[in-house]
């Protein structure tokens, strides 16, 4: 997810405005929405009603059952919509059958009945959370706003229920007078007549209703899962980083601009002459002609580490010379070395005593 992106202001919210919130989500984006759900299910309700012409009541009790698998297509424009990138009719029909991919038998039965689905739908579609792992993490997510959830979907049964039987009504006072007095509602339960035409009118109904409230469920459940990981994830703390991490570094990029500016304004130093890696004689040395050997000393050799037999030769023989090396030999009897500490007239006396004997 891509939060410097959203389209809506990330912060902690209330789980009822948290609901608001999904409202209005999908009131920006209800052409999409009811569109791509009116595509996908009223051809299916169609094909449903044709097949089970006779059991009407099964019809609309098996399009009711797979309600999950349609609300996966809300979620997914939902999401992308969320962070700039709201796809089209035609890319949200061709991507909503890759969601049906994960997870789709365990939503219609032993989950099909939660109260929590909205909320939990996020987790295994967005997520691709499952086992354990989906487990543990609706958990966690359930630990706050989980009333709300429930109460979203058990709220949004009885809007379903109600704007059913207000499009019922709406038909009614839409048939002619002339009509109403011929037909009676007690000539339904007439078995001769075979009015099943009625009943699958009444299931139109019921499908047309959806178009108007599943989007807006869904929104609704995504938005509570979207402020709940807002809460435990520290988005807006995440998202106060970026924008004064960006701040800053635009800054600093003013500050290296400007001292490059000043820089290049400054004179260009003047650069000394380069150093001559010649080995020249040393100035105080008077003119004369060159050593037929070099010394150990010598510029030249300063430098150069000494491995010839040669080399090593003559360096023996310039230390065994003076005034490297002064050989002498002395005989005779002398004193020892007086220690330190002893004074001058002490000595004198000593010496004198022995002269005189």
């Amino acid at each position: 997810m891509r939060l410097t992106e959203s389209t809506v202001a990330i912060r902690p919210r209330s789980p009822w405005e948290a609901i608001d919130l999904g409202v209005l989500l999908a009131g920006r984006h209800r052409g999409v929405l009811m569109s791509s759900w009116a595509i996908v299910t009223l051809p299916f309700f169609c094909v449903l009603s044709a097949l089970l012409w006779d059991y009407p009541t099964a019809a609309i009790l098996l399009f009711w059952w797979l309600k999950p698998a349609f609300e996966r297509l809300p979620l997914l424009i939902l999401s992308q919509s969320l962070f700039g990138a709201t796809p089209t009719l035609r890319q949200a029909l061709k991507a909503w059958p890759a969601t049906l991919k994960e997870q789709l038998l365990p939503s219609l039965l032993w989950r099909r009945l939660s109260l929590s689905r909205s909320f939990q739908l996020p987790v295994q579609q967005l997520e691709h959370l499952a086992g354990t792992e989906r487990a543990l993490r609706i958990s966690l997510l359930s630990q706050k706003d989980l009333r709300a959830a429930q109460l979203l979907t058990i709220v949004g049964a009885h809007l379903e229920y109600a704007l059913w039987i207000g499009l019922l009504v709406l038909l009614y006072a839409l048939i002619p007078q002339q009509i109403q007095i011929d037909w009676h509602w007690m000539s339904l339960l007439d078995v001769e007549n075979q009015w099943l035409w009625i009943d699958h009118l009444t299931n139109l109904f019921y499908a047309l209703a959806l178009i108007l409230w599943e989007p807006v469920y869904v929104a609704c459940g995504f938005t509570l899962y979207l402020n709940r990981r807002t809460v435990l994830e520290a988005w807006d703390i995440e998202l106060i980083f970026r924008r004064l991490r960006q701040r800053l570094i635009g800054t600093a990029y003013a500050v290296l601009m400007g001292v490059r500016l000043m820089l290049s304004a400054a004179p260009e130093p003047v650069w000394a002459d380069q150093q001559s890696y010649s080995c020249p004689l040393p100035e105080s040395a008077p003119a004369q002609s060159a050593p037929s050997v070099a010394a150990p000393d010598t510029p030249r050799l300063s430098r150069q580490p000494l491995t010839s037999e040669a080399a090593r030769s003559q360096i023996h023989n310039v230390l065994q010379q003076p005034p490297f090396r002064n050989p002498r030999t002395e005989k005779g009897w002398r004193f020892p070395e007086k220690q330190k500490g002893q004074s001058a007239a002490r000595d004198t006396r000593d010496q004198s005593w022995l002269m005189t004997w």
